[in-house]
C-alpha cells in the first residue's frame, strides 16, 4: 500500500470519527452570515482535530519515554554484569599467574634442596682430600712424587668444579664469630685475642650460592687472658715419702 493511499484512508477514518455538527437555527435567525458560520465551524473542527492529535502524540511520547527508561535500565544492568565479569576475569588471570609463580618457586626449591643434599655429601669427600694433604710429606723428594702430585691435581680440580657451581669454602680463623656461619665447639681464654674471635677451626664451613650449606666448627676466644697457675711447694711429708708403706720386718734365723 502506497503512502498516498494510507493518507486517504487515515482522512476517511478521521471523518468517520468526527461528530456531525448541527446548525443552530437561533444563530441563523439573528442574521449571521452563512460564510461566518462555516468559518466558525471550521475553526472548531481544526481545534478539535489538533486536540486529538496532541493527545495522540502525548500518549505516544509517554509510551516512548517508558520504553527508553526500560531500555536504559536494561543497559545499566548489562553494564553492571559486564563490570562484574571483567572483575571475575581479572581475578582469574591474577590467580592463574600467582599459581604459575608458586609452582615455579616450588620446582626451583625442590631442585635447590636436591642439590643441597648432594653438595652436603660431596664436601665430605673434599674433607678427606684436605686431610690427606695435611699428612702428605713436604720435603723435596716427596714434592716430585707422582702420587702426591696426582692428589694435588684432583684437589685443585675438585675445588674449581665446586666454585663453578657456587659452592665455596669461607674463612673462619681470625674472623668474628657469626652464628649464621659458625658453630662454636668451645670458648677458651687466649692471650691477645679479642672476645668472639675465632682462634681454631676443627671443620671447614661451606656456602652454596647465598646460603650456608655447612657451618664451620670453631673454637672462640672469650676475650680474657688465661689464668696463671701458681707453683706451690708440696708438703714435707709428701716429699720425703712418708706416705709410702714400710716393708714388714723379717727375722732371719741363722742355720745352726
Amino acid at each position: 500500500m502506497s503512502a498516498k493511499k494510507k493518507d486517504v484512508k487515515k482522512d476517511q477514518e478521521e471523518i468517520k470519527e468526527t461528530e456531525i455538527m448541527e446548525l443552530d437555527e437561533a444563530e441563523l435567525e439573528e442574521g449571521m452570515d452563512l460564510q461566518q458560520l462555516a468559518d466558525q465551524l471550521g475553526d472548531e473542527h481544526k481545534k478539535e482535530k489538533l486536540k486529538k492529535k496532541k493527545s495522540f502524540f502525548g500518549k505516544k511520547n509517554s509510551d516512548d519515554s517508558k520504553k527508553v527508561q526500560k531500555l536504559t535500565d536494561q543497559l545499566n544492568e548489562k553494564d553492571e554484569q559486564t563490570k562484574k565479569l571483567e572483575q571475575d576475569l581479572k581475578a582469574m588471570v591474577a590467580e592463574n599467574r600467582n599459581q604459575k609463580v608458586r609452582i615455579e618457586n616450588e620446582f626451583r626449591s625442590k631442585i635447590r634442596f636436591a642439590m643441597d643434599d648432594f653438595f652436603r655429601d660431596f664436601i665430605t669427600v673434599k674433607d678427606d682430600f684436605d686431610k690427606a694433604m695435611e699428612f702428605a710429606p713436604t720435603d723435596e723428594a716427596s714434592a716430585k712424587d707422582p702420587f702426591i702430585q696426582g692428589v694435588k691435581h684432583l684437589l685443585t680440580k675438585t675445588e674449581n668444579i665446586m666454585k663453578s657451581h657456587g659452592l665455596e669454602c669461607f674463612p673462619s680463623i681470625g674472623e668474628a664469630f657469626d652464628p649464621n656461619l659458625h658453630q662454636a665447639m668451645s670458648i677458651i681464654d687466649v692471650e691477645g685475642s679479642e672476645a668472639n674471635e675465632i682462634v681454631t677451626e676443627y671443620l671447614k664451613g661451606y656456602k652454596y650460592r647465598d646460603r650456608t650449606l655447612r657451618p664451620s666448627m670453631v673454637v672462640v676466644a672469650s676475650g680474657n687472658s688465661p689464668k696463671k697457675v701458681e707453683e706451690t711447694e708440696a708438703p714435707e711429708n709428701e716429699v720425703r715419702g712418708d706416705s709410702v708403706e714400710k716393708e714388714p720386718e723379717t727375722n732371719i734365723q741363722d742355720d745352726e
